[in-house]
C-alpha cells in the first residue's frame, strides 16, 4: 500500500464505554427491591408496563411465564398483608378462641374456652330461665369461661339478645341513665370457680365515668335487683356494704355475700375499649380482667 494512502478504519469506542444493558421487567424489579422498599402500586406498575427491550420482538408466548411469575408474586404479597397486617388493623379484634365464639353472636370481648347457644322465643321467658338454669348446672373444668350466646326468635326473625332484652328476661330494672350509656351488643358468660359457676356480662360503654357513677347510685338497691342471677345460691347476711377493690392496678367495686363461697356482686370499667364488666363472684371478675389485659 502506498505510504501516502490513508487507511480508513471504523472509529473505536473509548475503552471505558459500556454497552447499554438490556432492561427487562425482572431486572427492573430486582433493582427496585435493592434500592427501595416498593409499594404494591409500584410493583403493579412494573408488572403492567415493562420498559422496551431488545427482546420485545419475541413472540408473545415467551412473555407468559414472566406474567405468571408476576401474578404469583402479587398474590404472595397480598396473602402476607392479609395474614400478618390485617389482624393488626382490623378494629375491635380480640384474642378469642374461634371455637368458643358463636357466629350468630358476633365476636367476643375476651377469650373463652367453651360456648353454648341458647335459642328461645322472645316471649317465652319461662323457657329462657329453664335453659339458663340448665347451662348454669353444667360442670366445667375449674377456671373455664363459657360464653352464652342468647338468640331470640321474634316471628320469622332471629337476632342476638341485646342488653335491654337480657334485663327484661330477668325482670331487672336498672337506672335508665345506665342503659342509655351502654352498647346493646352484649357478651354473657359463666365462670367455673372453685365453689360453682358464676354468671357475668361484659358490654362496651360510651361514657365510662358516668357508667361507674350510675352503678354507684344503684348500689343500695342492687342486691335486691339482681339476686335472681345467683340461681339456686343463697347469699348470707350482708356484713359490709360495697367496698373498693384493686386488681392489677384496676379499681373495681365488690359486695361480698359469703364467707365460705365465692359469691358476691362486682363491677368494673376496663379502660382499654371502655368495657363494663359485671359478675356475681370475685374469681370471675379477676379472670375477666386478666383476659382483657391479654386481649389488648
Amino acid at each position: 500500500m502506498p505510504p501516502d494512502q490513508k487507511q480508513h478504519t471504523a472509529p473505536q469506542a473509548p475503552p471505558n464505554a459500556r454497552r447499554p444493558a438490556i432492561r427487562t421487567m425482572r431486572s427492573d424489579a430486582e433493582q427496585l427491591f435493592k434500592t427501595t422498599k416498593p409499594s404494591l402500586i409500584q410493583m403493579i406498575g412494573t408488572a403492567q408496563h415493562p420498559l422496551p427491550s431488545a427482546r420485545s420482538s419475541r413472540p408473545a408466548a415467551s412473555k407468559i411465564p414472566m406474567f405468571l411469575i408476576s401474578v404469583a408474586l402479587l398474590g404472595a404479597i397480598g396473602g402476607g398483608v392479609y395474614y400478618f397486617v390485617w389482624p393488626l388493623l382490623a378494629p375491635g379484634t380480640t384474642a378469642v378462641n374461634p371455637r368458643a365464639a358463636p357466629r350468630s353472636a358476633g365476636p367476643g370481648l375476651f377469650a373463652t374456652e367453651a360456648s353454648r347457644t341458647i335459642t328461645v322465643k322472645k316471649q317465652d321467658r319461662v323457657e329462657f330461665l329453664r335453659l339458663m338454669q340448665d347451662t348454669w348446672q353444667e360442670a366445667e373444668r375449674e377456671g373455664t369461661v363459657k360464653r352464652l350466646a342468647v338468640i331470640l326468635q321474634d316471628g320469622p326473625q332471629e337476632y342476638p339478645a341485646t342488653l335491654a332484652d337480657f334485663f327484661e328476661m330477668w325482670r331487672i330494672t336498672p337506672p335508665s341513665s345506665l342503659t342509655e350509656r351502654l352498647d346493646q351488643n352484649l357478651m354473657v358468660f359463666l365462670y367455673a370457680g372453685k365453689t360453682g359457676n358464676r354468671l357475668g356480662l361484659a358490654v362496651r360503654t360510651r361514657e365510662p365515668e358516668r357508667t361507674f357513677a350510675d352503678m354507684l347510685s344503684w348500689e343500695p338497691a342492687l342486691l335486691a335487683s339482681v339476686s335472681q342471677l345467683f340461681f339456686d345460691e343463697r347469699s348470707e347476711a350482708v356484713i359490709a356494704p360495697f367496698e373498693d377493690r384493686t386488681y392489677r392496678n384496676l379499681d373495681w367495686r365488690y359486695l361480698k355475700l359469703s364467707q365460705e363461697r365465692d359469691l358476691g356482686i362486682g363491677y368494673a370499667v376496663f379502660p382499654v375499649g371502655n368495657i363494663f364488666v359485671f359478675t356475681v363472684g370475685k374469681e370471675g371478675m379477676e379472670t375477666v380482667i386478666n383476659r382483657l389485659f391479654d386481649a389488648r
